[in-house]
């Protein structure tokens, strides 16, 4: 018999997708990571955290609290999310096909009474209470980019992200913004979704100084500008680059870009744009970097232009507040909630817009350090224990209502 004036509960927690290729969604797990491990001892539940071998590691490296077991999970095969993914096809088959998924069942194993799903997207949606991480529902915003769209992935996001999200039992995301996009597009009640701001990532917070020599690594020399984005096609780089071509041919501005970021299918087009526009000289395209490679480039950028059709949740921006650098980031809504008054915005899909607000942070230094001395105190504002704290407060909430069933 559980004691009604303690009421807790045992959580599982799961950490999907943790590999440096995930971009934003690798740092922010990365940090829950770290600031659950750190902090699970605060919180009056009990945690079983799965996650897979890399996640462990992270998290049986330090000292582990009291109230925290870890399990290792192998990720499921492309086979078995397609079987259960039948289960969304329709009432009737739901109706009829009753049997517990794998992870379900593993959960049920380890008597937990409700699930956190930490990093974004979709997962399958057990039997069991649950509280689901969104940062966007672009495919209903912006269905025409193939890369939610193409192929299928429209109706696969379709047919599971509804269900997946008004079963939950809580939606958490990172701004006002993101709570109307579930209200609106999903009817999910607002007293079910949580904001909690996304954290600003602790290695720009701890502003190490690495000695790299871009020239030498990647062929950097003289002033550029920054924009860290894997390479989809809502990352927008076709307008940056046209921004920069404008600002070079009519403001008599010369400055390169850095491209980092892994390829999604659309790096080959970028390039082959670059050259056909005579900006191939000026783009430099540096793929995947390290921590330290990340953090000499926004230290010694002029600017990081994000640029991206997608939030209302970014990463990069924060990164860069952290490490002083400047902003110029997309009017996506929700971006002056995410952002305050450390960024300028502007319309993603004009080049001269985007153009105009870099050579206003390239040529006015009152504005460039009242953007620096802003982002720096946004930055600070907000950390991954700030975040997981609010977590556990919904924990807690939750805890005297899940305490009337076994």
């Amino acid at each position: 018999m559980k004691d009604v004036r303690e009421a807790s509960m045992r959580v599982g927690i799961y950490f999907r997708d943790y590999v440096p290729q995930a971009g934003g969604a690798h740092t922010f797990i990365g940090d829950i990571v770290a600031a659950f491990a750190e902090n699970a001892e605060k919180s009056r539940q009990q945690f079983v955290v799965f996650c897979n071998s890399t996640a462990a590691n992270a998290i049986l490296g330090g000292e582990r609290a009291s109230n925290l077991k870890v399990v290792t999970v192998k990720p499921a095969s492309r086979f078995w999310k397609m079987v259960t993914g039948l289960k969304y096809l329709s009432p009737i088959v739901r109706l009829i096909w009753r049997r517990p998924g794998r992870f379900e069942r593993l959960a049920r194993a380890h008597n937990v009474e409700v699930l956190w799903f930490v990093g974004v997207g979709v997962y399958d949606s057990p039997d069991i209470p649950y509280v689901a991480t969104i940062w966007d529902l672009q495919h209903r915003l912006q269905p025409f980019f193939p890369e939610v769209s193409g192929k299928g992935i429209w109706d696969e996001r379709e047919l599971v992200t509804g269900y997946f999200l008004r079963r939950a039992a809580y939606c958490v995301t990172g701004t006002e913004a993101g709570k109307l996009e579930i209200e609106r597009f999903y009817q999910v009640p607002g007293a079910r979704i949580k904001v909690i701001p996304l954290p600003t990532p602790r290695f720009a917070l701890e502003g190490r100084a690495p000695e790299v020599d871009l020239g030498k690594r990647f062929g950097i020399e003289g002033r550029f500008i920054l924009y860290p984005a894997q390479f989809w096609p809502h990352k927008n780089h076709v307008n940056l680059i046209l921004a920069l071509k404008w600002l070079r041919e009519q403001r008599g501005l010369d400055l390169a870009l850095v491209l980092p970021g892994s390829d999604k299918g659309n790096l080959s087009y970028v390039k082959e744009f670059c050259r056909q526009n005579g900006m191939d000289e000026t783009v430099h395209f540096p793929g995947f970097v390290s921590g330290d490679e990340l953090i000499a480039l926004y230290r010694k950028a002029e600017l990081l232009t994000f640029v991206t059709y997608f939030g209302p949740d970014n990463i990069p921006p924060l990164e860069a507040f952290a490490l002083g650098c400047p902003v110029v980031a997309s009017a996506v809504d929700g971006a002056h909630e995410q952002y305050g008054d450390a960024a300028m915005l502007v319309q993603p899909s004009e080049p001269e817009d985007i153009g105009r607000a870099i050579e206003a942070v390239v040529t006015d230094k009152a504005l460039r350090d009242k953007l620096v001395t802003a982002g720096l105190a946004r930055a600070k504002n907000w950390t991954a224990s700030d975040y997981i704290g609010k977590v556990f407060e919904i924990f807690d909430e939750f805890s005297n209502t899940r305490r009337n069933w076994l």
